[in-house]
């Protein structure tokens, strides 16, 4: 008798370890898909251009609403971005944040741009925030810089034969050429267009 009071005490204590493993394990991978969940919907939010809806999901900061609207509009605008994709790559917690690895890609009209970042989610009032900075926009972007996009017109590369004469190089060539319907001939003596 004493024996199975042992055992079902062991199976007792052992149910309710196996019950809170499992508990932190659920409650764990639900924080998990909400802190993805808020950084995927955060760049859909750039996507459509809602400043306004993206500064909701951003935790209180020392930036005030009209300086951050003001800030991503004209860099997400003045690059022309477009497509905005986020593939998350890692979720870490610490103390009382995550640290979100994700990759990004975007077309603007500078090409298309591919980068590697990190943002920093917390808890705050029982939801969870991003912690924004303007490395959010891009990871070596500081406060005060400014975003430009400036077009360099390529030059084209020179050709050479093995005895280091050109066969194509740059330059400029004066063309003549003739625009049939706009030339004059003589047919039977009359002058037609």
């Amino acid at each position: 008798m004493k024996n199975k009071k042992i055992i079902i005490g062991i199976i007792a204590i052992v149910l309710i370890i196996v019950i809170a493993i499992i508990s932190f394990i659920i409650i764990k991978n639900n924080e998990q898909k909400q802190v993805s969940n808020l950084l995927i919907e955060y760049f859909n939010l750039i996507n459509d251009q809602n400043y306004d809806a993206m500064y909701e999901k951003v935790a209180s900061m020392n930036l005030s609403k009209d300086i951050f609207l003001a800030r991503n509009k004209n860099i997400y605008e003045g690059i022309d971005a477009k497509n905005i994709k986020i593939e998350i790559e890692q979720i870490e917690k610490n103390s009382n944040n995550y640290q979100v690895s994700y990759n990004e890609h975007m077309y603007t009209a500078a090409g298309e741009i591919k980068f590697s970042n990190t943002a920093t989610i917390v808890k705050e009032n029982n939801n969870f925030k991003i912690q924004w900075s303007s490395k959010m926009i891009f990871p070596e972007l500081e406060e005060t810089d400014k975003v430009r996009i400036s077009s360099i017109k390529a030059k084209r590369g020179e050709i050479l034969d093995r005895n280091g004469i050109k066969l194509a190089m740059n330059g400029q060539i004066a063309s003549v050429g003739i625009v049939p319907r706009k030339t004059w001939r003589r047919k039977q003596g009359r002058k037609y267009i």
